[in-house]
């Protein structure tokens, strides 16, 4: 299972573009940003200049623009971050659908993106299918919840964290990747942590 970060209830821009690059660097596989009244594909196109490895998630609402507007913002985002851009769309499933065929590259009501998406397909979610699960900082409690969700099926999880970001990418993430991750590994390198490191 793959585990993203959930940046949209966090309210300092800066502080969300420094959780990103972080994320980026700890190798999480993906940050979502966007709320109401912020524009998610112009966030996300600033933090695709400066990060190189993490998805970057909008959060789009699809009842406040057309859904062939959404998915060429998307293609552009595609191309700005070299195909790193995951949509996840809050909407009915025929505007979902409509964003998800045409970020296909299929020709819908007589529309093709121009340019299309950098990436072959990019992946679209229906809000209600990738629902933020929210961790606690309670690593025993936050173990069993990625444990269920991976043995599960689940394959893609976004989470709101409370906690510092390494110890969600030593500890959690590498565990939603596998079950025979081991607890020691991550409490050893607990343990060499120095005061300051990142």
């Amino acid at each position: 299972m793959r585990l993203g970060l959930d940046l949209r209830g966090e309210p300092d821009a800066d502080r969300r573009r420094s959780l990103a690059m972080e994320a980026d660097r700890l190798g999480l596989w993906a940050v979502l940003v966007g709320r109401p009244g912020r524009p998610a594909v112009i966030e996300a196109a600033a933090l695709a200049t400066e990060t190189e490895h993490v998805h970057l998630g909008v959060w789009l609402d699809g009842g406040t623009a057309h859904p062939t507007t959404l998915a060429e913002e998307v293609a552009i985002l595609d191309h700005l971050s070299r195909r790193r851009a995951l949509a996840v769309v809050d909407g009915t499933a025929a505007v979902v659908g409509h964003v998800e065929r045409l970020l296909a590259g299929e020709i819908v009501d007589g529309v093709a993106l121009t340019p299309p998406p950098a990436q072959t397909r990019v992946t679209v979610w229906a809000a209600a299918d990738l629902e933020p699960v929210g961790l606690t900082g309670d690593l025993d409690r936050d173990r069993v919840t990625i444990d269920r969700l991976r043995d599960g099926g689940t394959t893609h999880a976004i989470v709101t964290w409370p906690g510092p970001l390494r110890v969600l990418a030593r500890h959690l993430a590498s565990r939603a990747a596998g079950p025979g991750f081991p607890d020691l590994v991550a409490e050893m390198a607990d343990t060499v942590d120095q005061p300051g490191d990142a």
